[in-house]
């Protein structure tokens, strides 16, 4: 029998020891190698796959994508003048569509509100005598034309309560100018609400010849000239460039107000008005009053189309 030598059982252990290590009880686990990405991203890493004890994945919680807010609507502004000469109407408040307060109370015939502050889109205008409570029945509705957010607007109340075509009560609306006038130049937009008028002209008066004096030479006739011409009831005019007319500006203005004719300026005189417009100026028109003088003054009434901070007004100017 051949004896092992202290060697050989020192060589066995050794290799005991070295598969030891290497055995499944033991708990030892390769080592884990990361990815840049899963550094960067949070993922879990990567396992050997025939190590059956590496830990599951965790999931990363997820969440709801923010919801933006709703934008508020765009506005458009709108400015009324009351414009009818009709008693039944000399006072009135003011709605738009369901609101159940009066965007205007007690406003007076030839005077303006605004500038009201109002979603794009159409909008109903209910009229209703002044200090009548909202469950009343408007005396008069009325629609404006779909309105432009970021555009301004005047509307105008004409016509009688209760009258009939053309001169009903009605509202008629325009989209203001924000265009600045050359210097020397004012732009004038006019409307026609005389109630019972037909259509008219508008006309520099004629002038007569002069003959020739010290300093001054000689000058012909000339007849009248129109400034627009054929201008409906209820209608503003109209001109080449729109419904702003450039005029001289910073000197008396004289324009003579006739039944429209074949040949413009040649019908009936029904009125002469003079208004001086300030140089740069932009100004609305609006012809008031009735055909029959006594039962309400004729009158030209003024209104800055440029003035929108702070309260609003026109000013008449005599039909005579």
């Amino acid at each position: 029998m051949t004896r092992s030598r202290p060697s050989d059982h020192r060589s066995l252990l050794a290799l005991s020891l070295v598969l030891g290590a290497c055995g499944g009880s033991s708990g030892f686990h390769p080592p884990v190698a990361y990815t840049a990405a899963q550094l960067n991203g949070g993922a879990s890493p990567g396992m050997p796959e025939e190590d059956p004890g590496s830990p599951a994945p965790v999931a990363r919680p997820t969440y709801p994508a923010p919801v933006d807010a709703p934008a508020a609507p765009r506005m458009a502004s709108v400015r009324v003048i009351h414009a009818s000469p009709d008693r039944a109407a000399a006072s009135v408040d003011l709605y738009v569509d369901e609101l159940p307060t009066p965007i205007a109370t007690a406003v007076a015939y030839r005077s303006i509100v605004g500038a009201v502050e109002a979603p794009a889109g159409e909008h109903a205008i209910h009229v209703r005598p002044a200090g009548a409570a909202v469950t009343v029945a408007p005396a008069f509705t009325g629609r404006t034309p779909a309105l432009e957010a970021d555009h301004r607007y005047t509307v105008i109340a004409h016509g009688l309560v209760g009258g009939a075509a053309p001169h009903a009560l009605a509202l008629a609306a325009d989209a203001d100018s924000t265009a600045a006038p050359d210097e020397g130049t004012a732009h004038v937009r006019f409307f026609h609400a005389i109630v019972g008028l037909g259509a008219v002209d508008l006309c520099r008066p004629a002038t007569p010849a002069r003959a020739a004096a010290a300093g001054q030479p000689a000058r012909p006739a000339a007849p009248a000239a129109a400034v627009v011409e054929n201008v409906g009831y209820g209608a503003f005019a109209s001109g080449p460039s729109g419904h702003y007319l450039p005029v001289p500006a910073g000197a008396a203005l004289t324009l003579q107000i006739r039944a429209h004719a074949a040949r413009a300026c040649t019908g009936a005189l029904r009125g002469t008005v003079t208004l001086t417009p300030a140089d740069r100026s932009v100004v609305t028109a609006v012809a008031v009053g009735r055909a029959t003088a006594p039962m309400s003054p004729r009158a030209l009434l003024l209104c800055s189309d440029g003035t929108y901070d702070g309260a609003p007004s026109c000013t008449p100017a005599a039909i005579r």
